[in-house]
């Protein structure tokens, strides 16, 4: 049975169709052990593969193809990274993008398929003066949450402007070990290197601003 039903297939045909670059979805699962989302997960991108022929999903395995887990930097199942062709935009999604992470997968694949981060020229000015070594950026999030794709697409659009910038949408319920790790007790929460973190989504120059750790610019005479 079909997950998506006719009204939204028309609706991601035609966010797809600005598209002007293939892509890629490496699917990371196992196919023994592996968990029940990771169904659902090659579902939802088979039936979004088959809405325009610039997508393509291919499988990989977790635990026989450790080159290429390790090449991604894949630490869980069921995992997404999305490439431009075949040049990884260091977009990443741990477990099912479902719910309203459904529409940030969608924004994902346009992302990696057009030629722009959609960013400002403000916040790309930012990331190009200040990002001089990797940055990791987690959003965790929950298939529930209506404010959580705007801070997931954000972070996607700052890997897109960067290539050292990896931004990976993680399902806080599917990966408990992980929302133990980061304290993550609401959503949208983000975690840069570990460390920096900003709760909810916010504006874009305040998200770019507190991942660069830059100042808010002087306001006033």
């Amino acid at each position: 049975m079909a997950l998506l039903s006719d009204q939204d297939r028309q609706t991601v045909r035609t966010h797809l169709a600005s598209m002007t670059d293939p892509v890629t979805l490496l699917f990371f699962t196992q196919t023994i052990g592996g968990p029940e989302t990771a169904l659902i997960a090659k579902q939802v991108l088979d039936e979004v593969a088959g809405l325009n022929d610039l997508v393509t999903v291919e499988e990989v395995n977790f635990i026989l193809e450790q080159d290429r887990v390790a090449a991604y930097g894949i630490t869980h199942v069921p995992a997404i990274a999305v490439l431009k062709g075949d040049a990884d935009t260091r977009i990443r999604f741990l477990g099912a993008p479902a719910g309203y992470e459904f529409m940030s997968l969608i924004e994902a694949i346009v992302l990696a398929g057009g030629s722009d981060s959609g960013l400002s020229d403000q916040s790309k000015a930012l990331i190009a003066e200040h990002v001089t070594e990797p940055l990791d950026i987690q959003v965790f999030v929950t298939p529930t949450c209506p404010h959580c794709p705007r801070a997931v697409t954000l972070a996607h659009r700052m890997a897109i402007e960067s290539p050292l910038i990896r931004a990976t949408c993680v399902e806080a319920t599917e990966f408990l070990d992980l929302s133990r790790q980061y304290r993550v007790t609401g959503v949208p929460k983000t975690v840069v290197n570990g460390t920096i973190e900003i709760l909810g989504a916010v504006p874009e120059d305040t998200f770019v601003r507190t991942v660069l750790q830059q100042p808010e610019p002087p306001t006033g005479p």
